[in-house]
């Protein structure tokens, strides 16, 4: 008999119900926070925290001599070490290091769904290593998988969407190979409508709001990286402790 896995898309963060608490989340914000978070933790960063304000992540910083990362609406924070740019995590010398990321969307909407069972982080960049760790959380938790898009302010955001298609997409291939039988919202299938009505990740990018945004303040580098499929095997996992929020690879958690 075929295990089942409920499976959500919560479009926009105003679409994330608190039943949603109750499942395994992906989170995405493909432009830029979530191919960040991968590419810090990639090029050996030890934890990344997440943040939603600026002060909090001066006072971090200051306070525990962390690096800080961050953007508003775009543009690099003022005084901070690094944008939010994962092209330039990949370069920096932050093995070992701990570092502080604000941003405009991501970082606000992790905290906002920090309750769920298990969070992990999603990008193109480990989108099949993601899908891997949320189906393998979500059986050994017996619940479902909500992927939730940050979007853009609170609002639905295209590149997000997309991205979420090509997740969903890969989580049918890996659980029909582990017998698992998938349930989809309707959400899920809006998603995949999306990640197929464009011939690659550039052409949706290049159309969406976020990704005009960054190419409007020359993030071409960025702009490249965010549309890599499968470089990294990198699986942000939320840690929780008081008030701090934090990501670690998931594979040193198991």
């Amino acid at each position: 008999m075929a295990r089942i896995i409920e499976v959500d898309t919560a479009l926009s963060v105003q679409d994330y119900s608190p039943e949603a608490d109750k499942t395994v989340c992906l989170v995405i914000d493909v432009i830029r926070a979530s191919t960040t978070i991968v590419s810090f933790l990639d090029n050996g960063c030890r934890r990344v925290y997440a943040v939603a304000e600026e002060e909090k992540a001066r006072q971090l910083g200051a306070e525990r001599q962390m690096l800080t990362a961050g953007e508003w609406k775009g543009i690099k924070l003022p005084g901070f070490d690094l944008d939010n740019s994962p092209a330039e995590a990949r370069r920096h010398p932050i093995k070992g290091r701990d570092i502080v990321l604000c941003t405009s969307n991501g970082t606000r909407v992790i905290h906002q769904v920090k309750n769920c069972v298990k969070l992990f982080i999603a990008s193109l960049m480990n989108a099949q290593a993601c899908v891997q760790a949320g189906l393998s959380a979500a059986l050994d938790a017996s619940c479902g998988i909500t992927i939730v898009c940050a979007g853009q302010y609170g609002k639905f955001v295209l590149d997000d969407a997309f991205c979420a298609g090509y997740l969903l997409q890969e989580m049918e291939k890996q659980a029909e190979k582990l017998g698992i039988e998938l349930k989809e919202s309707d959400a899920c299938r809006a998603a995949k409508a999306v990640f197929k009505a464009y011939p690659d990740a550039r052409t949706a990018f290049e159309e969406s709001a976020s990704g005009k945004v960054l190419l409007g303040t020359k993030g071409y580098e960025d702009f490249e990286v965010c549309l890599e499929y499968n470089t990294s095997q990198v699986v942000p996992c939320l840690q929780v402790e008081d008030d701090l929020i934090w990501f670690v690879n998931w594979e040193e958690q198991q």
